[in-house]
Parts: structure tokens; C-alpha cells; sequence
């Protein structure tokens, strides 16, 4: 062969390879990403991946779900995992990892066989090594094509739906507030009905209004935490998450002169990540049993055929009341009905902390 040839073979050999190594175009953005349920402790999670030299590559924030913290270092630009006593790096673009040694207090370079990447802003980190790095075992079951990962983790199942009560007690809760133009209507009609309820509050409008959430607790209400910027704790740091929920503890103390350990997630998604954190604060994880939907902008008669179809002893039902690209005049319409109707069918309303302190 003469030497053109050669050259020529060769250059589109390496290009073959080249292509055959990344099978994610440079062009391509998550929309484009294959997802695959994944097993973590029997459940299946669908995640996002990639394949890279043979290596399977999920988003950083995959791990959270099976309960080790997950948090960013930008001055390093490195994924950061804990678990247990486990705690390492994996720095974007290199093949190893920085492992910290806890008997010695330093951090010692690891080996990996894949290369952690970065995505349209999103950290991939290769699933096997991680996993088996944080303690967990990994088994790729060839038969179904499924991926099955156990943590080894234990965590407190924290999450309450409905007290557990036989008695007619309810709770009005409300999340998203407070604002000026919805909070102070809802105030009025609850005042008028002599009737208690619990506001979910985000920590930035809580500093936005702090009068009105003064007259929550000076007309019987209870406050309680809903982060401070209502964020999807899943796609959240779990640094962040920590900061979100203690800077608006913060922001209730300074403005009411106490605290709540009741916590409701925003959307009502977490993973066992937020579950720990939730754990170390002290706080309560709510979500509820009656989900009025108003935030969708139903009318009245809907969300009182929910209420009515779904109520229950011990009942949980969920509202809002902040303005924020939302109509919520359903809620204010059927708010007085509900409570009409409910105390007609012998329900008392309640605090969602005096809900929890009459359970069985």
C-alpha cells in the first residue's frame, strides 16, 4: 500500500474510533439523552444516561435518590458524595478521584476507569464506581436489561400524609405564601369562619411580608417551612437544600419569634438525601391527603367535589395562596363552602401541629 493510502487509512480509522468512544454529539443537549429505570433498593428510578468507553454515565444528582449527599465544588469543579463515613470527589474531565481519609484528615488520589463529563451545565458521573465507592453493591442483570443498586443505607421513614386519628379533625393548610393580594382574603374568610389553619411559607416572601405573616400567628394560625425559594429539592444540591431550609427557619424566628419542625418539599418531591437532612434539623416531612389542584386554576365546584370525594378523619388538604402566575379564585370561592360543609359533617378544624398531637 503506498504511503497516501496509509495515511489516508489510518486518519479514518481514528475517526471511527473517535466517533465510536463519545455516541453523544456535541451538538446534542439532555432533550436528546436515552433514559432507563434504574433499581435503587428494589425501586426503579428513571434517570437519564450515557455511554462512554463501555461505562454508564448518570447526572450527578442520580445519587441522591439513594440517600448519599451530593453537593458541588466549584473552585475544584468536582462532584462531591457522602455517605456513612465515605466522602470523596470526582473532579469533571479526569480520571481519578479525591478521597478523603478520615483517619488521617487528608484527601488521597483514587483511580477511575471512567471520566466524569459535564452536559449542557449537568455533571455525569460514571454509575458503577460511584456506587461501589459509597458502599453499595451494583448487579446488571443482562436477561431484562436492568441495572439493580443496593445502598446498604437505612434511613427513618418522615412522611406524613393524614394523622392517624378516628376523630373528625382537619387541617387547612396553604403553601406558597405569604403575598398581598390572596393571604389577606384567605385571613379574612378563616377569621369570619373562627376557623385555624397552617401556612406553608417561603422564606423570601416571609421577608417580603412580614406583617402579614404576623397576623398569621396573631390570628391563630401556624407557620411552617416551605423552603426559602421553592426549589425541586431532587435537581437541588444537597448543600443547598440544608441552606434553604435553615435560612427560612431563620427568617420565622426573626419575624414571629419562633420556629416549626413541620417541613412541606416543594411540588412535594425529595429523595433520601433530603430525608437525612430533614432528619439532622429536627423537621417533619408533610404533604397531605386532599389535593384540591387549586394551583391549576379550577373552578370552585372542582375543588369542592375533591374535598368532598377525598376528605377524611385525620385529613390533610392542601391549598395556596400566593398570586405568583397562578388564579386562585376558585380557592377563595370554595373555601367558605368547604368549611361550611365540613363542620355540617361534624369536622373540627385544627393546627396541622394540634392534628399531629391528637394522633392515636
Amino acid at each position: 500500500m503506498e504511503a497516501y493510502d496509509l495515511k489516508h487509512f489510518f486518519y479514518l480509522l481514528a475517526v471511527v474510533l473517535m466517533l465510536s468512544v463519545v455516541p453523544v454529539p456535541a451538538e446534542a443537549g439532555e432533550s436528546s439523552l436515552a433514559e432507563a429505570p434504574i433499581f435503587i433498593d428494589g425501586k426503579p428510578y428513571n434517570s437519564k444516561f450515557i455511554m462512554i468507553e463501555g461505562h454508564l454515565l448518570v447526572p450527578a444528582l442520580f445519587f441522591k435518590k439513594t440517600g448519599a449527599q451530593v453537593d458541588w465544588d466549584n473552585q475544584y469543579r468536582s462532584v462531591v458524595l457522602k455517605a456513612r463515613d465515605t466522602m470523596f470527589a470526582l473532579p469533571i474531565g479526569k480520571r481519578y478521584s479525591d478521597d478523603f481519609n478520615r483517619a488521617t484528615g487528608t484527601w488521597e488520589r483514587g483511580k477511575l476507569a471512567a471520566v466524569p463529563i459535564e452536559l449542557a451545565g449537568e455533571p455525569f458521573i460514571p454509575l458503577v464506581e460511584t456506587a461501589k465507592k459509597l458502599g453499595m453493591d451494583v448487579k446488571y442483570d443482562r436477561i431484562i436489561d436492568r441495572t439493580f443498586i443496593t445502598t446498604h443505607i437505612e434511613y427513618k421513614p418522615n412522611e406524613i400524609t393524614v394523622a392517624n386519628t378516628s376523630e373528625k379533625y382537619v387541617a387547612l393548610t396553604f403553601d406558597d405564601g405569604p403575598d398581598d393580594f390572596y393571604t389577606p382574603r384567605i385571613l379574612s374568610i378563616l377569621k369570619e369562619k373562627g376557623v385555624p389553619a397552617t401556612f406553608f411559607v417561603i422564606g423570601r416572601n416571609v421577608s417580603r411580608y412580614p406583617n402579614i405573616t404576623k397576623q398569621m400567628v396573631s390570628e391563630g394560625h401556624s407557620v411552617a417551612n416551605h423552603t426559602w425559594s421553592h426549589p425541586d429539592l431532587r435537581y437541588t444540591w444537597s448543600a443547598d437544600v440544608k441552606k434553604e431550609i435553615l435560612d427560612t427557619q431563620d427568617i420565622i424566628f426573626k419575624t414571629i419569634g419562633r420556629k416549626s419542625d413541620l417541613f412541606r418539599p416543594p411540588y412535594g418531591f425529595y429523595t433520601k438525601a433530603d430525608l437525612a437532612i430533614l432528619s439532622e434539623i429536627g423537621m417533619r416531612n408533610i404533604k397531605w391527603s386532599v389535593d384540591t389542584l387549586d394551583w391549576s386554576g379550577l373552578t370552585a365546584d372542582m375543588i369542592l367535589d375533591i374535598v368532598r370525594r377525598d376528605i377524611t378523619p385525620g385529613g390533610i388538604i392542601l391549598q395556596h395562596n400566593n398570586s405568583a402566575n397562578r388564579n386562585l379564585e376558585g380557592t377563595i370561592e370554595a373555601l367558605p363552602i368547604i368549611i361550611d360543609e365540613l363542620k355540617k359533617q361534624g369536622y373540627m378544624f385544627v393546627t396541622l401541629q394540634t392534628l399531629l398531637d391528637r394522633q392515636k
